[in-house]
């Protein structure tokens, strides 16, 4: 009996160093530092090995091994499923706390009445007991049964993860979960029973299984760690690959429950909708994008404003299906298509103006030039009427060369723009070009903004151009303003002309054309075009007794101080 036990310790000792090293040279190798769980979990099994063999024969020290036995390795092994499978329930250190916070209180519990003297101990009379008294032995035997239940819940959820993981990926080898399963349960599964058979089968009989059990695990890990492919296995990259795609993903995308309440959402959409990921999580879907499912699911597009300005996004709605063909939600990706849309509308434009405007313009000129050819009178008159028509078609060109231009022109600036000195340069032009207006500039020296010179030149030119040219009062009055906002800078252009027509605004403001509802020209939707490139938003409001005023409101990331909005001195 003496040379069996010692012949069982013996055996126990070597394999659990063995165990040990293999956990060690597991968590040295670099190429597998996702494994580091398993080592530990080696580690956990092996360190149990060697403490069974130094504990034999001792029945406190059996107990304390037992107890370990039955709590560290349903934790030790599960923690090493769901990092294995790439799972996020471990993710931050206050979910590992959680994890481990029932075994580390059943330890304690367990501790405790192992070496309380009123206590007969975990292994003694088969299982724990709760002695009369004190009141305290009682509550660290509740929390130690407590414990013990929630690593048998913990251990069976391991196994599952663990097979389900095999399942899943074919390349897989089947035998690995096996061989791993055979790791943790069998331990486990021993020592929960160890209470009932000890007083029948002896303690030399219960090392001698424990021996060979631990053996036969240090063979399983051996088959892990070469044939079983254990380093050569990613099946995370199934669990993690779609959650990093969705990650980088340019394009937002929220994800809602069949009650349209947000499940999680990328960092794309947190930025688009200025929304905390976590706060999100559960509020309505409405709540967080502005729209409701049907709205975005009946709409090619919606309109979003926020501290970027103005975009339009095209939702995508796709329902989300179980393998059981259940659907508990729906993934919803906005695209941004604002700068497809401007594409779309600057085609449409100048489509328009080669058919339309071109066209009448040159029946202009042809029909002047058949009267001249003719020999008609009032030749002064056809000639003035065939070089007015030759300068709008020489103007129209130029325009759509500058709205190219303009379109074409990077948005990003390094240096803050002087708005000052950018409506200046605009207005000292056009002030030359028509003397008799009056063309002025509100605006303070100081005030600059992080914009794109060019583009707020462009916009600037078309507004002051259009302000004075179709102006019919006796002195056309002119004012470039801008001021500071809380979100950033407005623009504003102010005349005492007849106003803008409403069918023009219209087209603008809808951003659609037609064959019945069209501008004019190209001037305003220059100035549409060229606010989407400020990322601003344009706005047009009517002056009493007359007149119009064009607002561009522009955000900026490094915005000045709000100042009040300036009068407009146009009359």
């Amino acid at each position: 009996m003496l040379a069996s036990v010692v012949a069982a310790r013996i055996a126990l000792g070597v394999v659990g160093i063995a165990l040990l090293g293999a956990a060690v040279w597991i968590a040295r190798r670099r190429e597998t530092a996702a494994l580091r769980p398993f080592a530990l979990f080696v580690g956990v099994v092996g360190t149990l090995a060697v403490a069974d063999a130094v504990a034999a024969g001792a029945l406190t020290s059996l107990s304390t091994v037992w107890l370990l036995t039955v709590l560290a390795i349903p934790a030790a092994f599960t923690w090493f499923v769901i990092e294995y499978y790439g799972l996020p329930y471990l993710a931050s250190p206050r979910r590992k706390a959680a994890f481990l916070a029932p075994v580390a209180v059943a330890l304690a519990g367990g501790i405790a009445l192992i070496l309380s003297p009123e206590s007969t101990g975990s292994m003694a009379g088969g299982g724990p007991t709760a002695p009369a008294v004190p009141s305290l032995l009682g509550i660290a035997a509740l929390a130690e049964q407590i414990g013990l239940y929630y690593a048998g819940g913990v251990m069976l959820a391991g196994v599952a993860l663990l097979v389900r993981t095999v399942s899943d990926y074919e390349y897989l080898d089947r035998r690995l979960a096996g061989a791993l399963s055979f790791v943790a349960v069998w331990p486990w599964l021993a020592y929960v029973v160890t209470p009932a058979i000890v007083s029948s089968v002896g303690v030399e009989t219960i090392l001698s299984l424990n021996a060979s059990g631990y053996t036969l695990s240090l063979a399983a890990v051996g088959f892990a760690v070469t044939r079983g492919g254990i380093f050569d296995a990613a099946p995370a990259a199934g669990t993690l690959g779609p959650e990093t795609v969705l990650a980088d993903l340019d394009d937002a995308v929220v994800v809602v429950d069949r009650d349209h309440r947000i499940v999680t959402l990328n960092d794309a959409a947190a930025d688009s909708f200025e929304v905390d990921p976590e706060t999100a999580t559960a509020t309505p879907l409405s709540s967080c994008v502005g729209f409701d499912l049907k709205t975005l699911r009946d709409s090619d597009t919606v309109e979003l404003s926020g501290s970027a300005g103005t975009r339009q996004l095209e939702p995508t709605v796709s329902p989300i299906a179980d393998r059981f063909d259940r659907q508990p939600g729906y993934a919803i990706v906005f695209t941004d298509v604002t700068q497809q849309r401007v594409r779309s509308q600057r085609l449409s434009v100048l489509n328009r103006v080669l058919r339309h405007n071109l066209r009448n313009e040159m029946n202009k000129i042809r029909g002047r030039a058949e009267l001249i050819a003719d020999g008609g009178q009032e030749y002064v008159d056809h000639a003035e009427t065939i070089v007015s028509s030759a300068d709008d078609l020489m103007s129209t060109g130029e325009r759509a060369r500058q709205v190219e231009q303009m379109m074409s022109t990077p948005s990003a600036v390094e240096e803050p723009a002087s708005l000052v000195t950018i409506a200046e340069t605009v207005v000292e032009e056009y002030q030359s070009m028509y003397p008799d207006a009056t063309l002025s500039v509100d605006i303070d020296d100081s005030l600059t903004a992080p914009i794109n010179e060019q583009v707020l030149a462009h916009v600037l030119d078309n507004l002051v151009e259009n302000a004075v040219v179709h102006n019919d009062a006796p002195t056309p009055v002119v004012t470039v303003g801008a001021r500071a906002t809380d979100t950033g800078i407005e623009v504003s252009v102010a005349d005492n002309g007849p106003g803008i027509p409403s069918t023009e605004r219209a087209v603008v403001e809808t951003g659609d054309e037609d064959a019945l509802a069209h501008g004019s020209g190209l001037g305003l939707w220059a100035v549409k075009w060229g606010a989407v490139q400020l990322g601003g938003e344009l706005a047009f409001e009517d002056r009493k007794p007359r007149g119009t005023v064009v607002m561009i409101a522009i955000p900026t990331e490094t915005n000045a101080e709000p100042t009040p909005a300036p009068a407009a001195t146009a009359d």
